[in-house]
């Protein structure tokens, strides 16, 4: 079962480069756990948080907010129908660049 995770508190407004990382880890975790948690709303949760700290960052160009865009896309697809293999391969990839490019600009 996944612990739970700190919910974002800044409806509306940007998270720190930490809270971001942080809700990262969380849902990469949380993909992972998908297919066999028996809690489905607690990765639910996991994933929303994640999608809501990469939206609220999005800005203007470079490779993070590239990966930004790109993981908010890809975490929408898993949290708004079946989890297909080729969502979980596109939002796990999607989310190891997210991390990437945050752990990059810390």
């Amino acid at each position: 079962m996944l612990a739970p995770t700190k919910r974002l508190e800044r409806v509306g407004h940007m998270v720190s480069f930490n809270e971001e990382l942080e809700a990262a880890k969380a849902a990469k975790a949380a993909i992972k756990a998908l297919l066999t948690a028996t809690s489905k709303s607690a990765v639910l949760a996991t994933l929303k948080n994640a999608y809501r700290a990469a939206v609220l960052n999005l800005s203007s160009g470079g490779a993070l907010n590239a990966a930004r865009a790109k993981v908010g896309i890809a975490l929408s697809n898993v949290m708004h129908g079946l989890p297909t293999k080729e969502k979980i391969d596109e939002v796990t990839s999607a989310i190891d660049v997210w991390i990437t490019e945050l752990e990059g600009s810390l």
